[in-house]
């Protein structure tokens, strides 16, 4: 279960800093009052067996409220705030990313109390990348940049490399591929100064991400492959799971859907294990789009609709907007074409409020398609010069062929 996962976690991190005894004599006194509870509200229920405890889950938030107040209680400050950046790196784990938000806000707070410059440096950048995450840019990049700032003071080169990748995400996510290839390389090279093999591996795997999206796939392989051995060395299953996802989405690219389909599983199977949502959706999201180009419409339609379910829970903007695109095109295959036009507007909407320029593109680009289908060329013709100029900003050279061509056919057919 999820919740016994992050209830042992986090107890884990605590315990490194409350002694054992402390902690085991506080879930006592909830599982005890819990019980006093239900005795009061005459709840009637079969309750544990003997030998048997009853879980407490510190994903309940009144439970997680009285160990951190423990913590307050026994703990200086400087260990509040390192136990709050570990509960929050728990959320971040399973995409409990309003929780992991939280988390990283109280450990800021904590390290402004005792005016420590590197606690403050780690929950802002920590916390940044919570709001990248959120597609939430200026946030983001306002915690970043202080945080650079105070690293760069404090020539910690490693934390300086982890805050250029985010900034290297943010540009990325937001269709500015120059720009992130230049945060991404920079990050690399302090990685590899610094000798952080993790840390490298994920620069190199966001090389790769951009490269898949200006079409150059070779590079983006040669990328993917120097990040996976890097994570295989470290164990690290996340990292793993996240990266079977973008190769999945490189062969999808190319339209080579076995060794694709492979891919999105082992992300999966990896992310499944680890119970992080966000990963979960993303590949079921991949093969949503893997059986859709296949013309399975039912495999389609019902994978995208569990990858809604996990954005919905895990709050992931970006990818939610992906599924309403994908779901709009399930639809507009099916020839429903206003439910179609409903789900491909809201994807625009989304990825144009969060600033997303190349899935905005992409969602511009499959109404232009839907309005061709509709036997509306002229409005085709519109929507896909948007998608054409939203495509060159981004520097996704095969997409601006492709739409051109687009744009070609239908001007042939109105002359």
């Amino acid at each position: 279960m999820k919740t016994e996962i992050v209830t042992d976690q986090i107890l884990g991190v605590v315990k490194n800093y409350c002694t054992p005894n402390v902690v085991t004599r506080m879930m006592k006194d909830l599982r005890r009052s819990e019980a006093l509870e239900r005795s009061m509200m005459w709840e009637k229920s079969a309750g544990p067996t003997r030998g048997q405890r009853r879980g407490i889950s510190l994903g309940n938030q009144y439970n997680l409220d009285q160990l951190i107040t423990l913590c307050h209680d026994r703990l200086a400050t400087e260990e509040v705030c390192q136990v709050m950046l570990g509960i929050g790196d728990i959320f971040k784990v399973h995409g409990e990313t309003d929780r992991a938000e939280e988390m990283y806000t109280m450990a800021l707070a904590q390290g402004e109390k005792c005016g420590e410059k590197g606690y403050i440096a780690e929950a802002r950048m920590r916390r940044g990348e919570i709001y990248s995450r959120k597609a939430r840019w200026k946030q983001s990049a306002a915690d970043l940049g202080r945080s650079r700032v105070i690293y760069s003071e404090l020539k910690r080169h490693e934390a300086l490399g982890r805050v250029e990748n985010i900034l290297g995400t943010n540009y990325a996510e937001q269709g500015q591929t120059t720009k992130a290839v230049e945060y991404f390389t920079r990050a690399l090279t302090l990685f590899e100064r610094t000798r952080q093999t993790q840390m490298a591996g994920v620069a190199l795997m966001n090389l790769g991400i951009t490269y898949n999206i200006i079409g150059n796939y070779d590079s983006a392989v040669v990328h993917y492959k120097r990040a996976q051995s890097c994570f295989e060395e470290g164990g690290d299953l996340n990292r793993l799971a996240e990266l079977h996802h973008n190769m999945g989405m490189n062969y999808l690219s190319r339209r080579v859907f076995k060794e694709a389909l492979r891919e999105f599983d082992a992300s999966y199977t990896l992310s499944s294990s680890l119970q992080n949502r966000s990963l979960m959706g993303l590949a079921n999201l991949g093969k949503a789009n893997a059986y859709h180009d296949l013309c399975d419409l039912p495999v389609a339609l019902k994978l995208v609709s569990q990858a809604i379910e996990f954005f919905v829970t895990s709050g992931e903007k970006v990818g939610l907007a992906d599924a309403y695109k994908m779901k709009g095109m399930i639809h507009r295959d099916m020839k429903s074409f206003d439910t179609a036009a409903s789900y491909l507007h809201t994807s625009l909407r989304i990825n144009t409020e969060i600033n997303n320029q190349l899935n905005a593109a992409e969602s511009y680009f499959e109404i232009g398609v839907l309005e061709t289908d509709r036997k509306r060329n002229e409005e085709a013709i519109r929507t896909f010069l948007k998608a054409r100029e939203a495509f060159k900003k981004v520097g996704a050279r095969e997409d601006v062929k492709k739409t051109q061509d687009r744009i070609n056919a239908l001007k042939w057919k109105t002359r």
